[in-house]
């Protein structure tokens, strides 16, 4: 690796993250979060390709301005249509894409972003109590993911600049070209929590530099998910059904 981002966050802070996850979730089954025992938990240096690219590129967006009016006896809306075009160029630096199949593409995308400001030269010493994985996704292979990555940025870009309607969207294709630039071999570090429920095991992520957690779906508790909703109207009923019995004895 050409570059390595050191692990800031501790096992203690990934597991009082996992548990802060479960707050809030009502229909989790009382089991998951009272009895369940994490099953593994791994610090792992995970690698990424970081692309450089700088673009020029020309777009279309068409746009919409609303206008509504009142009557006397009718309500008046008056649609503007407008084209926008844009055109610019940009320079990106460390496009991300994770250079491993052995993880899911939406955990590291999710657990994004990372604080490039605090990547240092590679040394094998930051591998000391924490697992390393090897890149099995070359540079080749990598590149679509970088260019959709890529693309998507140019066009959110250019969006934020037609400003003042009341909607905008794309038009047709847009014209991106890429002049690639160079690429550097990263290593990111992530914390892996694996719990056991029913059998089944549940994966969770956390940016070992920013402590950003990501997870799995959730088993939910069947009969909670058909209770809680009847819980409204129950109380609903009881109030009327005392309001009516008050009245009544009046």
């Amino acid at each position: 690796p050409d570059v390595i981002i050191p692990f800031k966050k501790t096992k203690d802070e990934a597991v009082a993250a996992l548990t802060e996850f479960y707050k809030g979730k009502r229909l989790l089954p009382k089991e998951f979060t009272s009895e369940n025992r994490i099953k593994e938990i791994q610090s792992m240096y995970v690698p990424f390709w970081l692309f450089d690219a700088h673009v020029n590129v020309d777009a279309n967006f068409n746009a919409e301005r609303r206008n509504t009016r009142e009557t006397t006896n009718e309500t008046v809306t008056e649609t503007s249509h407008y084209r926008c075009e844009r055109s610019g160029e940009m320079t990106f630096h460390g496009i991300p894409v994770d250079a491993s199949k052995r993880l899911d593409d939406k955990y590291m995308d999710s657990i994004e972003p990372f604080d490039y400001s605090e990547l240092r030269p590679f040394s094998a010493a930051y591998f000391t109590g924490h697992l390393a994985d090897k890149f099995d996704v070359d540079v080749k292979e990598s590149l679509p993911r970088a260019d959709t990555r890529l693309t998507a940025s140019v066009i959110h870009a250019l969006s934020k600049t037609v400003s003042g309607y009341t909607s905008t969207a794309p038009s047709g294709s847009s014209k991106i070209r890429k002049q690639s630039g160079d690429v550097c071999y990263a290593m990111m570090p992530v914390w892996i929590l694996t719990t056991n429920y029913q059998g089944k095991p549940y994966t969770f992520m956390m940016n070992g530099q920013t402590g950003k957690f990501v997870g799995a779906d959730l088993p939910k508790d069947t009969f909670k998910e058909y209770v809680y909703p009847l819980i409204p109207s129950a109380l609903v009923f009881a109030v009327l059904f005392w309001l009516g019995r008050l009245m009544f004895n009046l």
